[in-house]
């Protein structure tokens, strides 16, 4: 049975490097009509960075956002109204929508941890059904716990290929993540392996700000890193010709990040820090290296063994469509 065959939803997500964009195209190749609001405002620096510090400052320009869009939307008639994230939205707004689709099922799945989006706490009571990436806070707080997912393209990539990377490590640089990864990529180069990189800053405003407060980016170059995101298809092509993939999760959090269920998807080996990885029903010792965050050691028999193919049925788990599945029944 296709649940999302001929139904109409109304989905708020933040811009996350298109992953917006690739769940509103999946829902509507099941069959469903979707209008998608981004969740905030704006995504200036300044928005983005008051969102989390203090939404108070931008009330009256949040408010204001979210009436425009509740007159836009006042007469249709939505089966589903669906926030992923929930970090911007007020509960009064919430409540409206509430009272405007009284019959709609409003679904919000929390793809950070509450350490890191306080938000959700106040508008918890206005939804149907929470979901959460995060086991601490499923276990904390009740939700339903669903990790995420990996794209349709991943399923595609070569499984066995002769790889032009032996690691690869694409991310936004946050917390310790650059120091980590460049330690990885110092061993490999006493193995004789290759490392591509590709370190993510969102404003070169963030960088300076890191590199004046944090000792360990000092000696660092601006060219080192990347200031515009890597496009979906580059990042494909990298993930194809890399034989492991590197994960670095935020330290307040312990819910398996996108590269991580990607690895999944892709058939790819991964070297990661999250610990909370050997309780989950895809780990294996075999593809799966669990490091140290502060003293990785990398073993050089992690590249002398190829992938280890899992039961369809595990991939099939965490696809995008098994996700949304889970999300909206």
């Amino acid at each position: 049975m296709n649940i999302f065959e001929n139904k109409k939803v109304l989905f708020f997500a933040t811009k996350t490097f298109g992953y917006e964009i690739e769940i509103k195209s999946k829902m509507e190749a099941l069959g469903a009509s979707v209008e998608l609001f981004d969740e905030r405002p704006s995504n200036s620096f300044l928005t983005k960075a008051l969102i989390r510090v203090n939404r108070k400052l931008l009330k009256r320009q949040i408010t204001t956002y979210y009436n425009n869009i509740i007159t836009k939307v006042r007469e249709e008639d939505f089966d589903y109204i669906f926030f992923l994230r929930g970090e911007a939205v007020p509960n009064t707004i919430l409540k409206q929508l509430r009272h405007d689709h009284s019959h709609a099922k409003m679904i919000l799945y929390l793809w950070d941890s509450i350490r890191n989006n306080n938000n959700a706490l106040n508008n918890l009571d206005c939804f149907d059904k929470i979901l959460s990436f995060d086991k601490e806070d499923v276990q904390k707080y009740g939700f339903i716990f669903r990790p995420l997912f990996y794209g349709d393209a991943y399923k595609k990539l070569t499984k066995e290929t002769s790889f032009v990377y032996d690691a690869l490590f694409v991310g936004t640089v946050h917390s310790d993540r650059y120091l980590f990864a460049e330690k990885i990529r110092k061993q490999l180069d006493g193995f004789d392996k290759t490392m591509c990189t590709y370190y993510f800053f969102q404003s070169i405003i963030l960088y300076y700000r890191k590199k004046m407060i944090d000792r360990t980016f000092r000696k660092t170059k601006r060219s080192d890193f990347q200031f515009s995101s890597l496009s979906k298809e580059k990042l494909l092509t990298l993930v194809n010709q890399s034989f492991c993939l590197v994960d670095v999760q935020h330290p307040k959090q312990t819910g398996l990040t996108m590269r991580t269920i990607e690895s999944l998807g892709a058939c790819r080996k991964l070297i990661t820090t999250n610990e909370a990885i050997k309780h989950y029903d895809f780990y294996n010792a075999n593809n799966i290296l669990v490091v140290d965050r502060k003293n990785p050691v990398i073993p050089i028999e992690l590249w002398e063994t190829p992938y280890q193919n899992l039961e369809t049925d595990m991939y099939n788990k965490y696809s995008i469509e098994s996700w949304l599945n889970d999300i909206m029944q």
